[in-house]
């Protein structure tokens, strides 16, 4: 009789029982899981991730459907965290997950009790959080990965690259926190971003097509996964 297959047999191959077990142990906590997040929380769940906290306040709105990986016709209107939790347990069942519906602050930031995890990691758009979680995971001694823009480019095929903040170039979010953590004497931060330059257009809002943050997202599990597995 046949040993029962399990989800993960496949990556097994590569890693051996004890990669299994490391990223299974890991502690990961996402900020943000809209476009980026969304597709990144999803890519670590079916790498073996299975102790994971997502923060993210927001609903499913319509115009979310064309990019984030939580969103579709049938829960619009849903909260994010709790439909990405519906689709995360789908995946693995066995998960240890914890969500919080909530708007990361300055002022909330230490409710997450961030000392706990081995790795933060910030899909968010707010720049007053994003600073707020560098800080913070600076202070503790925590690794932090940041996702930087995606958005308004659709034009050439994504190329996306972890980096350090200081090494980076182009990128108009970069730009902002490579600012922030030569003020902040913030000596390193990694972060993920691009060369290809964002198109301008005559709107308030970010224009986005879902093979951009997609393709960030992958970048950055990768790059987790290396962390984790350390190579």
């Amino acid at each position: 009789m046949q040993n029962k297959s399990e989800f993960l047999d496949r990556f097994k191959i590569m890693i051996g029982e004890d990669g299994i077990k490391k990223i299974k142990s890991a502690r990961i906590i996402v900020f943000g899981v809209g476009g980026v997040g969304s597709a990144l929380v999803e890519f670590l769940v079916r790498s073996g991730v299975s102790n994971i906290t997502i923060v993210d306040f927001d609903k499913i709105d319509v115009t979310n459907i064309n990019r984030q990986l939580v969103a579709f016709q049938d829960n619009v209107g849903k909260t994010k965290v709790d439909e990405m939790e519906r689709k995360l347990k789908n995946i693995n069942p066995n998960i240890n997950l914890k969500k919080y519906s909530t708007k990361l602050t300055s002022e909330n930031i230490n409710e997450f009790n961030l000392s706990n995890y081995d790795i933060i990691v910030d899909c968010i758009d707010d720049l007053n959080a994003k600073k707020s979680l560098i800080t913070k995971a600076n202070e503790l001694g925590v690794y932090i990965l940041c996702a930087c823009g995606a958005g308004n480019r659709y034009a050439e095929i994504p190329h996306f690259e972890i980096a350090d903040i200081y090494k980076t170039s182009y990128d108009p979010i970069a730009k902002i926190l490579r600012k922030y953590c030569t003020e902040n004497r913030i000596k390193h931060l990694e972060v993920c971003y691009t060369k290809q330059k964002a198109t301008k257009f005559d709107c308030k809002i970010v224009a986005s097509v879902v093979y951009y943050p997609i393709n960030m997202a992958t970048v950055m599990c990768a790059r987790i996964i290396q962390k984790i597995l350390k190579i």
